[in-house]
């Protein structure tokens, strides 16, 4: 039988018809793939086709292959994928006490203003509010060189927004000079629906999708909103510090849960908080270590939440930079109980200075986002937004990621040369993606006095110690190449060597 796609589509459709036939269980664990040369002769494909078909499959970790033997379906999926559902209906017990209050409070339609509702997290701003997660110090150095998951300035294309923003101001209407829409422009969610289509493969409704300042906004707004005071949540332990302070500022209480070169360890979870209200997780690159959750730990993870009515945060702040393979697919692809609140955002792939980001929210839960994002701010800057949408209306966001992809790429190879010619001492752990890596410090290696002497010539890494909610399983800088130009890195390498030997 042919398949009659485009030529570019050809491999998707590869993997989409086997990736569909695992998940459904009429390609049980354990079954032996046809040869790729039959495969493509069966459908009426080019070999290399299905060839590149077989490595994705293998990347996302549901077949393997066996030299000399073939390619099977991998042992460690469950049975059967989660069952379609339709989208749940909102219970009382689905959101916090504080979120089921937003819920009731009415929203005025024409500006967003609420009557007669005071901010649900307020109780809890003086005390949790204070508590400080991170390596934050009066030392740090100010600047970029070294700094994890900072973009390179330099590249951010500011002709091109400048041009968007001229024609955006021209044609400006009425509306765009007064307060936003809390839940975001429509263009722009409509501009993010097709993006999220064309490069994750998550279909999303634009009225399900809220725009935030940026991934931090996403994490606070659905903790105020699922999470009371003393709530378990899983972390990822190593994983990432400020959503891991948005949860402990929402009143939560985190469970470290291991993560591994395979991510989070759901299993580890189960075990340690079985009744958790959220998992806080970065399943396509988890920070710092860079693991990804294979597909029997995603349909797992699934699978407690159902069970345990629990909520998923899904972390995808940097999907987009992905070296090794091709870019994973959200979790939220196989989200089918409404459990999974995605979470992205543009301050990778264009500047942290936009403060744009979004999140894609189960329907039942937009109300409540969207009234809980007015008490907070009213909404990101409707000027922002619209020249946004406008560059991605015009089409430059694809080509400007696949510019600054090539760039980082070359850059993240050239800090590694550098670090394993002049500073051997350290041991570089070059993740699969994201725009940082991890440098394991030699044993004996104090690594506060570490941190402190790479501050004191001014490199801005970062504690590896900060990262774990437990005890650190080992001492390490968090070292970004992003913001780092090629010709600087031997430099770097050897400032950070001195430091070391320091």
């Amino acid at each position: 039988m042919t398949v009659f796609v485009p030529d570019q589509n050809r491999q998707q459709a590869v993997f989409d018809r086997l990736r569909q036939g695992i998940l459904a269980g009429t390609l049980p664990a354990g079954t032996r793939l046809p040869p790729t040369r039959v495969m493509a002769e069966e459908i009426g494909v080019a070999r290399q086709t299905v060839v590149l078909a077989y490595e994705r499959l293998a990347a996302e970790g549901y077949v393997r292959a066996r030299t000399g033997s073939g390619t099977y379906v991998a042992p460690d999926l469950p049975d059967a994928a989660p069952a379609p559902a339709s989208v749940p209906r909102l219970a009382a017990s689905d959101l916090s006490a504080r979120g089921a209050r937003l819920a009731i409070i009415p929203v005025h339609a024409t500006n967003g203003m609420i009557n007669g509702a005071t901010n649900p997290g307020a109780a809890n701003s003086a005390t949790n509010g204070a508590a400080t997660i991170g390596a934050a110090s009066a030392e740090a150095p100010v600047g970029s060189l070294l700094a994890g998951g900072v973009p390179a300035h330099e590249m951010f294309p500011a002709q091109a927004w400048l041009r968007c923003t001229a024609r955006v101001l021209r044609q400006m209407p009425p509306d765009l000079a007064g307060y936003p829409p809390p839940q975001g422009l429509p263009e722009l969610r409509q501009q993010i629906a097709a993006h999220l289509a064309a490069t994750r493969g998550l279909l999303a409704d634009p009225d399900c999708i809220m725009v935030t300042g940026g991934t931090q906004q996403a994490l606070r707004l659905a903790a105020d909103l699922l999470l009371d005071a003393g709530d378990a949540v899983w972390v990822e332990d190593p994983g990432y510090i400020a959503g891991r302070g948005a949860l402990i500022a929402a009143g939560a209480v985190p469970v470290a849960v291991p993560s591994d070169d395979e991510g989070l360890d759901v299993a580890a979870g189960v075990h340690l908080a079985p009744a958790a209200r959220l998992a806080l997780v970065a399943p396509s690159h988890s920070t710092p270590l860079g693991g990804a959750l294979p597909i029997g730990r995603r349909l797992a993870l699934l699978d407690w939440a159902a069970r345990a009515n629990a909520w998923v945060l899904e972390d995808d702040c940097d999907s987009e930079f992905r070296w090794e393979g091709r870019p994973l697919p959200p979790l939220a692809t196989l989200d089918r109980t409404g459990r999974v609140i995605y979470c992205g955002t543009f301050s990778k792939t264009l500047a942290p200075a936009i403060r744009l980001g979004f999140a894609v929210v189960p329907a039942p839960l937009v109300p409540a986002f969207v009234r809980a994002r007015t008490l907070m701010d009213r909404g990101s800057s409707s000027l922002s937004q619209a020249v946004l949408a406008e560059f991605m209306r015009q089409g430059l966001l694809a080509p400007h990621i696949r510019r600054v992809r090539t760039e980082y790429a070359a850059r993240r190879l050239a800090v590694l040369a550098a670090l394993r010619r002049y500073a051997p001492a350290v041991t570089p752990i070059a993740a699969p993606g994201g725009l940082h890596m991890v440098a394991r410090l030699p044993d004996g290696c104090d690594e506060a006095t570490a941190v402190r002497a790479c501050w004191a010539r001014d490199l801005a890494v970062v504690p590896l110690r900060a990262y774990f909610a437990g005890p650190p399983r080992m001492a390490g800088l968090v070292i970004g190449f992003a913001g780092t130009p090629a010709a600087l890195a031997a430099d770097l390498a050897r400032r950070l060597a001195g430091a070391i030997r320091a």
